[in-house]
């Protein structure tokens, strides 16, 4: 056994269980989810490696039984570990900042009219958001706090992030979508053999003052989103979405993700603190 290997998922797994713990998750439950994730990630492997993916071949690479994985086999996988499309409302709010219809030069999101035909919010949803009413949109995004009406026919979008704050289910959303994607990438760093590793990058200091945390997190708020703003644009105008000449091309999911994080600092051996 990889005994670094060990010790980062030992890392992982305490904040998650901490969750499982909060939503009154046994162990059993967590096991019978693991089993599952094991069964279909071996399957999809083997088939990769053009191997055959039989009940037995899997109980080899997996340590299960035959028994378990044939059982197993037999149920759907849940929900909220199936392949998360793009969600609708961030759809929605990154054209808002990036498509010249609702967003001055400099990005800046437009007050718009709430119906209408061309440059109006309802516009805007018709466009981003699939076949999703635009009266529904809107009742969403008023209830995380996104965008607000004035006088009852406009709408203004003031905050540049679809978070749902006041929903932890939305928020368990993010966080099976943002976790796996940060996985896959260090997983395809530690893996890949075409010495093209992807972007992984973070700074952080251990000794940083409390009194100035306030100062950086704004810091960090403002520049992040500048660069998200730059990035967004570019992958809206690249978007097949809106390039139908090009739908039947090949297309992946990209993206860049950036999140803040603090947390206590350990002391060193050696040192002290009081000094």
């Amino acid at each position: 056994m990889n005994t670094y290997l060990s010790t980062a998922l030992y890392a992982i797994l305490k904040p998650l269980i901490g969750l499982m713990y909060r939503n009154g998750m046994a162990f059993g439950e967590f096991s019978k989810l693991a089993k599952l994730a094991y069964i279909e990630v071996i399957e999809k492997e083997l088939i990769k490696s053009k191997q055959k993916a039989t009940t037995s071949q899997i109980a080899i690479s997996s340590g299960l039984t035959r028994k378990e994985i044939s059982a197993f086999r037999k149920e759907s996988t849940p929900l909220h570990d199936k392949k998360v499309n793009q969600n609708r409302a961030t759809r929605v709010i990154s054209a808002w900042i990036s498509d010249p219809l609702f967003c001055d030069e400099n990005n800046k999101a437009k007050i718009l009219d709430a119906q209408g035909a061309d440059g109006t919010f309802e516009h805007l949803v018709n466009l981003y958001s699939g076949d999703m009413p635009f009266r529904a949109m809107m009742k969403e995004l008023l209830r995380t706090g996104a965008i607000e009406e004035i006088d009852g026919n406009k709408v203004a979008l003031i905050r540049a992030a679809y978070i749902p704050s006041n929903d932890e289910n939305g928020m368990y959303d993010l966080l099976g979508e943002d976790v796996s994607l940060l996985i896959s990438t260090i997983k395809h760093n530690i893996i890949n053999e075409n010495n093209k590793p992807r972007y992984q990058r973070k700074v952080s200091y251990d000794k940083i003052n409390v009194k100035n945390l306030d100062e950086f997190r704004e810091l960090v708020a403002k520049e992040n989103q500048i660069l998200l703003v730059k990035l967004n644009k570019w992958l809206a105008q690249h978007d097949m979405n809106k390039q139908t000449t090009k739908k039947n091309e090949k297309s992946m999911k990209v993206g860049v993700g950036i999140y803040y994080f603090e947390t206590e600092s350990e002391k060193l051996k050696g040192t002290n603190d009081e000094n």
